[in-house]
């Protein structure tokens, strides 16, 4: 009988094992022959949480940059729009400027042919006074679409703010004021002071508008953005 000294003990008798005994590996032995083995799974495991948190700090970063993108986007919108709403008031303000001064006009007109025709009347004078009252006429159908005009783009005005702003209540009294003089037997003259006035009123409005849109946080943070780039 031969014995091979090996991990697992052969006893034999010529070539064939009549014996075989194995030593039992200790704790210390097992993990030193899965050595490899531990390292690589602790390689593997610290790869994927690194992996983990790296894709989900990687998501993080991109849903915050695109929330802010959509908030930017939306504010950018909501600027256009309100440069746009006040050029509509800048506009529809200074039309309604004009009517008034027109409405103006042709109420003095009106009521100038209509004194010359009680005096032609009262002189005899036929071929003057048909001529006064045609242009008696002709004035006042004018007036009436003026006055219309007016009607249309005092309510136009209106409807581009909320009811009951306190901001253009001011305004608005006075065009209702305004409104109803045009068409009286007292205007015999151009008021340029009413006019002044609603320019006034629609300055301090416009005015009031712009700052609430310049001091919108956006546009603070565009203007540092542009500062810093310069």
């Amino acid at each position: 009988m031969c014995k091979i000294e090996t991990d697992v003990l052969l006893k034999s008798e010529g070539s064939i094992p009549i014996e075989i005994i194995r030593t039992p590996y200790n704790s210390q032995e097992i993990l030193l022959n899965n050595l490899p083995f531990l390292v690589t799974i602790v390689i593997i495991s610290v790869a994927a949480v690194v992996t983990y948190w790296s894709n989900r700090a990687s998501v993080k970063a991109q849903n915050e940059i695109a929330s802010k993108s959509r908030k930017e986007e939306h504010e950018n919108k909501i600027s256009e729009f309100r440069h746009d709403w006040l050029q509509e008031v800048r506009e529809t303000g200074s039309e309604l400027i004009q009517i008034i001064h027109e409405c103006q006009y042709f109420t003095k007109m009106h009521n100038y042919y209509q004194e010359n025709a009680k005096n032609v009347a009262d002189q005899g004078n036929e071929i003057i006074l048909k001529s006064n009252i045609t242009e008696m006429e002709n004035t006042f159908n004018s007036l009436i679409s003026k006055r219309s005009e007016f009607y249309k783009k005092e309510a136009k005005l209106k409807l581009l703010f909320k009811k009951g702003d306190e901001d253009v209540m001011k305004l608005f009294n006075l065009l209702q004021s305004i409104k109803s003089k045009i068409g009286s037997e007292n205007i015999n003259s151009l008021d340029d002071d009413v006019i002044q006035k609603v320019t006034n009123e629609l300055q301090t409005v416009l005015k009031t508008e712009w700052e609430v849109t310049k001091n919108r946080t956006w546009l603070k943070t565009h203007n540092k953005n542009i500062k810093a780039t310069r």
